[in-house]
C-alpha cells in the first residue's frame, strides 16, 4: 500500500515506521516460502534432466526395434559427376556398371527473328505437349508480347512456357516444355488465313508434316471410297498367290519356258552393255545366258502418276498406275463435289442479297441430312488436305533448339534403361539412379557399389553407449554428496536415481532369449561396464560381429522380446505417465501450487497489517495534533 508521507509537522515518518513493522512480520515467512520454492524448482529441473537423458536412450531403442533397422544399405559411385544412387533396404548388395548414353531433356523451340512492327492474327494456336494440349485465340494486330501472355496465362496450360529473346536480328519467340522426356514433345498448329504471320509460330517436324499429309490423303481416299495403294498392292498380291497356288507346272515345262524366254530376250534385246546391269566382256557368258530383260517401260500415263504414287516400283506399276488415284486427283474430286454449291453461293453473294455464310446456310438447308453430312465431311477433308500440303510445301515456322529426349542408360553392358527424367527408379531393385552427366567415349562405365551399411549401425551403437554414459554422468552429478565441503546434489539420497541405474544395468547384463548363439548379451558385441560405471566399446569385437553377423543383429536388438524393447520398457517404467520420475515431478508441481497459495495468503495478511498499523499511527498523529493545538491555545490565553 503506497501512502504519501504525512505527519511531517510533528516530526513523525509514519510510512517508514509502518514499513519496518510489516517487514519484521513478513521477512521470516517470505524467506521460508522462497527457500521451499527454490528447492522445488531445483528438484523439478533435476528430474527433467534425468528424464531427458533417459528418453534419449529410449528413442534410440525405438529405432533399433524397427524391422529394417539393421538392413540399411550404403551406396558409392566411382563417377559422381556421371551418376549417383540411393538404396533402400530392399537393395541387393553388389556392384553395377552404369553407362549413361544420354540425359533426359525438355523440348525447346524458337522462331526466326521477327521484325518489331510485325502484327499477328486473327487466328488460333493449338499447342500440344505430349498428350496434353490447349488453344489460345489472338485478335487482329496482336503483338509478340500478346502471344507470350496468351500462352503463359492460359488456364489449361499443362506446363508450356513462352518467352522473348532479343538477338541482333530482332526478337525471337522461345517456347519450352517444363517437363523433360520424348513423350512431352511440343507441337504447334495454326488455324488462320493463308499468309497470316501466325504461321511463324507453327511447329511440326518434317516427319510429322509428311505423316499429316499421308493421313489427309488417306481420309480423302476413304471418303471417296477409293482403295489406297497399299490396299491395292495387297489385293494384287492375293491374286498372284491364288494364281500361283492353282498352277501345277512340272519342273521340266518350267525349264523349257525359261529357255524359250531366254531365246526371245536374245532376239529382242539391244546391246548387252546397255540392257544388262554389271555387264563386262569377261562376265558376258554367264550374264547373257541367265539375264532376263526388264518389262517394257511405263507409258505416259504411268510416268505422270509415278511421282505421286507411294511405294511405286516397276513390278507394281501396272496395277498401281491403272487403279491408284493420286492426291491431286482425289483433291480434284473433292472440289468437284463442292463446285455446284460454291457456284450458287457465289451467285447469291454477287447479287447482293446475302453474305457468303448466309447463302451457304440457306443452300445446305435444302439438302437432306445425309447429303448435308456428306458435304460437311468433304469440306473438312478438303481443308485438312490443303493445310497438310501447305505445311509440307511452304513452312516458315519454328525450329528446334533442344530436342525432347529420354535419358538412356546401359546397365552391366546388357540392359537398356530409360526414363523421361534423369532419375531411374526401380531398374535395380531398391536402387534409384540420379543421372548427372554422360559417359565420355572411351571411358569405363561408372561403377555403383551397394553394401550393407555397417558404418551407420556402428555409429548407432556408439550413440547408444554415449547416451547411457551421459545419463550416468547426469545421475552422478544430481545425486552427489561431498562430505568434505558438505555440498550435495539436488537429488542426493533420492532412491529414484539409484533405481534407474540399477534397472538399466540389469538389462545390459541379461541374455536375450531367442537371440543367435554368440549374440545373446551386450557384452558379446564388445560393450562392457567399466569400474567407474560407464559403458565402453571393444571395437575389435564390435567390428567382428558387424562383419560376420550383420544380418543377425536384428534378432538381438529387434522384436518384442529383444534388447531394445527391454531397455524401452525399463525406461518407460521411470519416465512414463505413471513412472517413478514422472510421479516425483508431479508431486513437486503440486507442492509448488501449495506454496503459491501460501504466498497469496501471506501477501493478503501483510496488506491488512500495513493498513491497520498505518491507521493507528494516523489516529495517534491526529490526536497529537489536536493536543498541540489545545496547548497552544491555552498558552496564548495565559500569556494574554
Amino acid at each position: 500500500m503506497n501512502m504519501g508521507p504525512i505527519g511531517m509537522s510533528s516530526g513523525m515518518d509514519i510510512n517508514s515506521m509502518v514499513s519496518k513493522i510489516v517487514d519484521a512480520e513478513r521477512i521470516p515467512k517470505q524467506q521460508r516460502l522462497d527457500y521451499e520454492r527454490s528447492k522445488i524448482d531445483t528438484g523439478i529441473s533435476a528430474y527433467g534432466r534425468l528424464k531427458e537423458s533417459l528418453d534419449t536412450m529410449k528413442n534410440l531403442m525405438a529405432s533399433f526395434r524397427q524391422e529394417k533397422a539393421f538392413a540399411l544399405r550404403s551406396v558409392n559411385t566411382s563417377e559422381e559427376s556421371v551418376v549417383t544412387a540411393t538404396a533402400s533396404t530392399d537393395a541387393i548388395a553388389g556392384k553395377y556398371a552404369v553407362d549413361v548414353l544420354q540425359l533426359a531433356q525438355s523440348h525447346k523451340i524458337a522462331s526466326d527473328a521477327i521484325p518489331e512492327e510485325t502484327k499477328f492474327g486473327p487466328g488460333k494456336l493449338q499447342i500440344s505437349m505430349g498428350d496434353d494440349s490447349f488453344d489460345i485465340s489472338l485478335r487482329s494486330n496482336s503483338r509478340l508480347t500478346d502471344v507470350v501472355r496468351a500462352i503463359n496465362g492460359a488456364s489449361d496450360n499443362p506446363g508450356v512456357r513462352a518467352s522473348i529473346v532479343k538477338d541482333i536480328n530482332g526478337p525471337r519467340l522461345i517456347v519450352a516444355a517444363n517437363q523433360s522426356g520424348a513423350e512431352h514433345a511440343l507441337i504447334i498448329d495454326v488455324d488462320a488465313e493463308p499468309g497470316n504471320d501466325l504461321y511463324r509460330f507453327e511447329y511440326k517436324t518434317i516427319e510429322q508434316r509428311v505423316k499429316a499429309l499421308e493421313q489427309a490423303q488417306a481420309d480423302a481416299l476413304a471418303l471417296l471410297d477409293i482403295p489406297s495403294p497399299e490396299e491395292d498392292e495387297a489385293k494384287k498380291a492375293d491374286e498372284v498367290n491364288e494364281a500361283t497356288a492353282s498352277e501345277s507346272l512340272t519342273e521340266e515345262s518350267a525349264k523349257e519356258e525359261q529357255s524359250a524366254e531366254s531365246v526371245e530376250q536374245e532376239a529382242t534385246s539391244g546391246r548387252p552393255e546397255d540392257t544388262i546391269p554389271g555387264w563386262t566382256e569377261t562376265a558376258s557368258g554367264t550374264l547373257m545366258d541367265s539375264y532376263q530383260a526388264p518389262e517394257p517401260e511405263l507409258d505416259q500415263k504411268a510416268l505422270e502418276k509415278s511421282g505421286e504414287v507411294p511405294g511405286w516400283s516397276n513390278t507394281a506399276s501396272g496395277t498401281l498406275t491403272d487403279s491408284y488415284v493420286t492426291p491431286s486427283e482425289a483433291q480434284a474430286q473433292l472440289e468437284q463435289e463442292l463446285a455446284d454449291e460454291k457456284a450458287v453461293i457465289a451467285q447469291a453473294v454477287a447479287d447482293g442479297d446475302m453474305t457468303e455464310a448466309e447463302a451457304k446456310q440457306l443452300e445446305r438447308a435444302k439438302l437432306s441430312p445425309e447429303e448435308r453430312e456428306r458435304l460437311e465431311k468433304v469440306e473438312s477433308v478438303q481443308a485438312e488436305l490443303a493445310e497438310a500440303q501447305r505445311s509440307l510445301q511452304i513452312y516458315n515456322g519454328m525450329s528446334q533448339v533442344q530436342a525432347a529426349q529420354d535419358s538412356k542408360v546401359i546397365l552391366d553392358g546388357i540392359a537398356e534403361l530409360s526414363s523421361h527424367n534423369n532419375v531411374i527408379e526401380g531398374a535395380i531393385e531398391g536402387v534409384d539412379l540420379t543421372l548427372k552427366g554422360t559417359t565420355k567415349q572411351g571411358d569405363r562405365p561408372a561403377e555403383i557399389g551397394v553394401e550393407y551399411d555397417r558404418a551407420s549401425v556402428r555409429a548407432d551403437i556408439e550413440q547408444f553407449v554415449a547416451a547411457y554414459n551421459q545419463f550416468y554422468q547426469v545421475s552422478k552429478e544430481l545425486s552427489s554428496a561431498d562430505p568434505t565441503t558438505g555440498q550435495t546434489g539436488p537429488l542426493a539420497g533420492d532412491s529414484v536415481v539409484r533405481s534407474a541405474d540399477s534397472r538399466l544395468k540389469s538389462v545390459f547384463s541379461s541374455a536375450v532369449a531367442g537371440a543367435p548363439e554368440g549374440l545373446e548379451t551386450l557384452t558379446e558385441f564388445g560393450v562392457t561396464t567399466t569400474r567407474q560405471g560407464n559403458l565402453e566399446i571393444n571395437y575389435q569385437m564390435l567390428d567382428k560381429q558387424l562383419n560376420n553377423n550383420f544380418n543377425k543383429l536384428g534378432e538381438f536388438f529387434g522384436g518384442n522380446n529383444g534388447f531394445a524393447k527391454r531397455v524401452e520398457d525399463a525406461i518407460h517404467s521411470m519416465t512414463g505417465a505413471t513412472g517413478t520420475i514422472r510421479t516425483r515431478e508431479q508431486s513437486l508441481v503440486e507442492q509448488n501450487y501449495r506454496l503459491n497459495d501460501q504466498q497469496v495468503n501471506l501477501d493478503r495478511r501483510m496488506d491488512s497489517l500495513q493498513k491497520r498499523t498505518h491507521d493507528k499511527f494516523a489516529a495517534m498523529q491526529d490526536a497529537t495534533g489536536k493536543m498541540q493545538s489545545q496547548l497552544a491555545g491555552m498558552m496564548s490565553a495565559m500569556g494574554g
